[in-house]
């Protein structure tokens, strides 16, 4: 199974403070108001200087910026700053507030374990998005890319249940895991 997400069929909805657009929810009929799903991936634009972020109970955080920096803070446990491409890894019950207009990538884990990364393609290789029954996803930031023979361009979405990946040509891409 694989799915290729398009700008154009992203689910966008607005919050206190931005915008955020949904590249990918699972199960894929669930709602994210209604908090049912298992997981959740987005792009969010913060656009006031100071923001809370909303409290989500069982959830499995990471995040990373796409452009802009943003001074995160996990009351009672650390402070962290990002810059673009750093990513930060956290519980969704924290309290947390965060400071900075920025535009950020969103993994929502809920009940369960997953990560994502950063990477430069500068040749042609294999990633190895999962080692375990989960789903793999690449984000291609920039560039344009040929992801097991599909062609994947700047700001789509790339998911799949296959372990490994091919990847062709150039570009700037987040990829990641969510175990089944």
């Amino acid at each position: 199974m694989f799915k290729i997400i398009k700008e154009n069929e992203r689910v966008i909805s607005n919050w206190s403070g931005g915008v955020t657009k949904q590249l990918y929810i699972y199960p894929e009929n669930s709602e994210y108001s209604k908090r049912n799903f298992k997981f959740r991936i987005s792009i969010a634009t913060t656009e006031i200087e100071k923001s809370t972020f909303t409290k989500l109970e069982n959830v499995n955080r990471v995040i990373s910026i796409l452009d802009g920096k943003m001074e995160l803070e996990h009351i009672g446990h650390y402070n962290k700053t990002l810059n673009k491409y750093e990513i930060d890894r956290f519980h969704g019950e924290w309290d947390t507030h965060s400071q900075g207009k920025v535009t950020d990538f969103n993994l929502m884990i809920k009940n369960g374990n997953g990560d994502f990364f950063f990477k430069e393609i500068n040749k042609d290789e294999v990633i190895t998005l999962c080692d375990k029954d989960a789903f793999g996803f690449i984000f291609c930031i920039d560039g344009s890319l040929c992801i097991d023979e599909n062609p994947v361009k700047k700001g789509e979405f790339f998911i799949t249940d296959n372990k490994k990946a091919v990847i062709k040509n150039r570009g700037k891409i987040f990829y990641g895991y969510i175990e089944k």
